[in-house]
This record gives C-alpha cells, sequence and structure tokens, in this order.
C-alpha cells in the first residue's frame, strides 16, 4: 500500500511542478470560468443561481477535462507512461486526484463570479452546499477523467470499457440534481441524512473504484 501512495505522490507531484511552472491550465479557468458564468446567468432565464452555479461547473468540466488528459500524450499520440513498470489504474486515480483539486481552482473563480451577479451568497445552507460540491466535483472529475484518458489512448477490445463508464454519468447527475433540490431546504444533519446524498457518496466511492481498474483493463488490451 505505501508503495501505491508513492506512486500516486509521485505523479501527482509531477503534475502540479508542470502546472505551476506552465500556468496553462490556470489561465484557460481565469478565462473560461467567468466566460461560461456570466453566460449562463444572463443569458438563462432561471432565477435560481443555484442551479446555474452546477451547470456553469458541470459545462467547464467538460470542455477543460480532454485538455487535461491530454498533457499525458506524446506528440506520436501515445499515452507517455504506458511503458512504464506500474499500475495503470494508479496512473488514472492520481490523474482523478489532480482532476479533483483543480476542480477547487474552477468552483473558487465561479462562486466569486456567481456572489458578484447575485450580489452577495445565491446559497442559504454553506456547510451543505461545501458537502456537496466535494461530492458532486469528485465523482465528476473521476467519470470524466478515466473517460478522456481511455479516448486518448484506446483500443479495439476496450472499447466496450470505454462505452461502459460515460453512461454512469446519467444515473451521477440525477443523484446530483435530486441532492440540489434538498440544498437549502434542510439543515446540515438532515440533509447528510437524505437519501440522494446517502447514494451519491456510494455512487462516488464505487465509482473511485471501478473506474481506474476498467481504464487499466481496456488500455493493457
Amino acid at each position: 500500500m505505501k508503495k501505491y501512495f508513492s506512486i500516486i505522490y509521485m505523479l501527482l507531484s509531477k503534475d502540479f511542478l508542470s502546472e505551476f511552472r506552465d500556468k496553462l491550465n490556470f489561465v484557460y479557468y481565469l478565462i473560461l470560468s467567468p466566460a461560461i458564468s456570466l453566460i449562463f446567468y444572463i443569458f438563462n432565464d432561471s432565477q435560481n443561481p443555484l442551479y446555474l452555479y452546477f451547470l456553469t461547473i458541470l459545462i467547464i468540466n467538460f470542455i477543460t477535462n480532454q485538455r487535461i488528459s491530454r498533457q499525458e500524450i506524446s506528440s506520436q499520440g501515445e499515452l507517455i507512461l504506458i511503458n512504464m513498470p506500474l499500475d495503470l489504474s494508479v496512473f488514472c486515480l492520481s490523474k482523478i486526484i489532480f482532476t479533483f483539486l483543480l476542480n477547487f481552482v474552477i468552483s473558487f473563480i465561479t462562486i466569486a463570479v456567481f456572489m458578484l451577479l447575485a450580489g452577495g451568497l445565491f446559497f442559504e445552507n454553506t456547510n451543505n452546499f461545501i458537502v456537496f460540491s466535494i461530492f458532486f466535483s469528485l465523482g465528476l472529475s473521476t467519470i470524466l477523467t478515466a473517460f478522456s484518458l481511455m479516448l486518448e489512448r484506446i483500443k479495439s477490445e476496450g472499447q466496450f470499457m470505454m462505452i461502459m463508464i460515460y453512461p454512469l454519468i446519467i444515473p451521477f447527475l440525477v443523484l446530483s440534481y435530486n441532492c440540489l433540490a434538498e440544498l437549502n431546504l434542510l439543515d446540515f444533519i438532515l440533509f447528510i441524512d437524505t437519501f440522494s446524498l446517502q447514494v451519491l457518496i456510494a455512487f462516488d466511492i464505487l465509482l473511485l473504484a471501478v473506474c481506474p481498474i476498467l481504464f487499466s483493463y481496456s488500455v493493457r488490451r
């Protein structure tokens, strides 16, 4: 187990070192997050900024996730770490964690923009908002990272695994929407005990366990 943690730490260190050196993703988020936030807020007639906020996070993740995966591809179109003596499921897990942490940057920028547009907080219960944001970002990072990595380096038999992963976003989004509907209605203890949030957490754990394994298997095939 210590060996796996050391590999994850090494891969994360490599990713963050590259990010701090180039700052390409940060600048990309700094431009994209306010732009999409403004588009949704201005042109959508919804009176609930909370729904618009999470829709914005979803769309930004769809746009940016493939960009993060492309950093692992060589100029010849090959996965750079494909021939290294490491478990590719650990590699996938490290990229999920990296994407999840970058999601905090997206969230902070988007929250700031929506607070500016709404003239203050656009959610009523801060604790509920934080808990849901964490598990929403975790599930989104897991599904999209595994899928985008597969999309970059897929072989014939592995296509079935890719087809299995992407539809998982549908139940994830349904669970997230149900949680979102209860976020402002319940206090923290009742919100934690809701069926929708508990199933969402269980679903995130399942995704975190299954998606890296499916990625490793499909790529090795």
